[in-house]
């Protein structure tokens, strides 16, 4: 009997440790601030071709010490102001850009795999007269973001 209550005592402990973390994990990570409300400034931006979603690059500065300085790429649904992160890149891997096609956004990069990290595969947004689309998010190493996302 006291071999189960062990047992059941380590299971809750090891729940409520697991709970916890994802806690953390959330109010730290996986939600940052919004770029408006946070140190960033926007360096480019598109529209998309119904103009129910924008989409931006920021560069941020995030956190004290140490601070994280890079690049962040957030989608803004227009009818209910919503923001979503789609992706992040340190600012020493090099320049980020998008650029809009049908229904998708490419991520303009320099950086290797390792140093963007995507945190969406896709972006929905809801349409000004009802029903939702979908971007999907794509990635693509050039050699200047810049440059590159000027085309069409």
């Amino acid at each position: 009997m006291k071999r189960i209550a062990l047992w059941f005592l380590a299971a809750i402990i090891t729940l409520a440790v697991l709970f916890v973390a994802v806690l953390i994990y959330q109010w730290t990570v996986y939600e940052p601030e919004p770029p408006t409300v946070a140190n960033c400034q926007s360096i480019e931006t598109s529209v998309t071709a119904d103009s129910a979603a924008q989409l931006y690059v920021y560069q941020c500065k995030r956190g004290t010490n140490p601070s994280w300085e890079g690049y962040e790429v957030w989608a803004q649904k227009v009818v209910n102001q919503v923001w979503q992160r789609l992706a992040t890149s340190p600012k020493a891997a090099g320049c980020v850009g998008i650029r809009l096609e049908d229904r998708r956004v490419v991520i303009l990069h320099e950086a290797s795999r390792g140093d963007l990290s995507v945190a969406a595969s896709s972006f929905v947004y809801e349409l000004a007269e009802g029903g939702a689309t979908t971007l999907s998010v794509a990635t693509e190493r050039v050699n200047d973001c810049r440059r590159d996302s000027s085309k069409d």
